[in-house]
């Protein structure tokens, strides 16, 4: 599998330790601070594989980093980063057409696996099979 290029989606004050995990790893990161940032981004520079962004933007959250890289019609998988472990969030990323939660304190080797993982998981699917934005029936509606 060639070179791993992602981009990190976060605000700068936050974004430089996994910044520089994700460069320990060999993984090379275009950042951005928003999703305008990132929609800009994606348009204009070679394609990246994965796209790693934060649960919380100033001008959006992860739904609208999903939004912005299926209008693109690619097959980019989606992780999103948190400071909590809440399987809510993890429940609705997977549902959403997310690929993972990365949490806080962020660990070199389960980075690595999850966007090494990511990143082969794009190569194996078509174009026609790319991620599916549609909503998903809410769970506790579902449950009732």
């Amino acid at each position: 599998m060639p070179k791993i290029k992602a981009m990190l989606v976060m605000a700068r004050e936050r974004r430089l330790p996994l910044l520089d995990e994700l460069k320990s790893c060999g993984i090379e990161a275009l950042s951005v601070c928003d999703c305008n940032d990132a929609e800009r981004m994606l348009e204009t520079q070679p394609p990246v594989q994965v796209v790693v962004t934060d649960a919380a933007l100033l001008d959006g959250d992860w739904r609208r980093v999903l939004e912005i890289v299926a209008q693109g019609g690619t097959n980019i998988e989606v992780i999103v980063c948190s400071c909590v472990g809440d399987p809510n969030l993890w429940l609705d990323v997977l549902e959403a057409g997310g690929y993972d939660v990365l949490v806080q304190p962020y660990q070199r080797e389960e980075i690595k696996r999850i966007v090494e993982c990511a990143a082969a998981r794009r190569y194996l699917r078509s174009p026609a099979r790319a991620i599916s934005h549609k909503p998903k029936v809410d769970r506790a509606a579902a449950a009732a």
